[in-house]
């Protein structure tokens, strides 16, 4: 198989858990109502409803297009929560189909991210292979820490913000690293390039025909954004990607095996 097929983009879906089950809290949400529609903030303040939540209904989304994807769950999240609290949601996502891997906190030394990669692994049962750094707080000369670390791939660079660009479509090697940069983020959309949510999906298409080159683009849509005025345009992306033929959804540890040959 090789690496780069005419005619055919992968995209790879992504979702960094940032936040743990039971959220940041009714006081931060209020104090951020404006990302919301008022029936989503009338939930949160009659039910204390959690609209940052998002992983049932990205799996439900998902499931009705045959698409399995990535998520990124942090050991340790800013209020002392441990991964361990979304241990059934770990063991549901990985009986689906769906990759969990590793999302760093301290990517400083190859010491704390094998004890961060240890912590989700005691958790999930199961190996990680990948991992994306948190804030994406990692340069390029350092992702050789974390092949040092044991982990396969990681999809922490992004070369630009402003834009969708084509040095952060496709993939390159850094040391024992393979690295998928961010493509296409929800965050990055809708604040540093402003793009009004009736328009995503075609920054979405931009990073598609990127992709033609490359073989590759990666797109990063955190859970907690898809009850989030323009977040919430979710499933139009997952509409558009089934409606293509010159697409193929697939997680990160299959681009991973698809490009190295390493099957482990």
């Amino acid at each position: 198989m090789t690496k780069v097929e005419e005619g055919l983009v992968r995209v790879l879906l992504t979702h960094d858990v940032d936040y743990p089950p039971q959220g940041p809290g009714r006081e931060h949400i209020l104090a951020r109502r404006d990302r919301f529609s008022e029936e989503v903030i009338e939930r949160v303040l009659r039910e204390d409803y959690n609209p940052y939540f998002g992983i049932p209904e990205i799996m439900e989304m998902e499931k009705e297009y045959g698409f399995r994807s990535t998520f990124f769950f942090r050991p340790r999240y800013d209020d002392g929560t441990h991964v361990k609290a979304y241990e059934s949601v770990l063991k549901e996502l990985m009986r689906g189909g769906w990759e969990v891997s590793l999302h760093i906190n301290d990517a400083e030394s190859v010491e704390s991210i094998v004890s961060e990669k240890r912590e989700l692994e005691e958790v999930l049962g199961a190996r990680v292979y990948g991992s994306r750094v948190h804030y994406l707080r990692i340069d390029v000369e350092h992702l050789p820490l974390l092949g040092e670390a044991g982990l396969k791939y990681d999809s922490s660079i992004c070369f630009n913000k402003n834009e969708v660009d084509a040095r952060n479509a496709g993939f390159f090697y850094a040391g024992g690293v393979l690295e998928f940069p961010v493509t296409v983020m929800d965050a990055y959309l809708f604040t540093y390039m402003k793009v009004p949510e009736d328009k995503v999906l075609s920054y979405i298409e931009k990073a598609i025909n990127l992709g033609f080159s490359s073989g590759f683009i990666t797109i990063l849509w955190h859970d907690s954004s898809i009850h989030m005025k323009g977040g919430r345009i979710y499933p139009k992306i997952l509409e558009l990607l089934h409606s293509r033929d010159d697409v193929e959804v697939m997680r990160m540890i299959d681009a991973y095996k698809h490009i190295s040959g390493d099957h482990a």
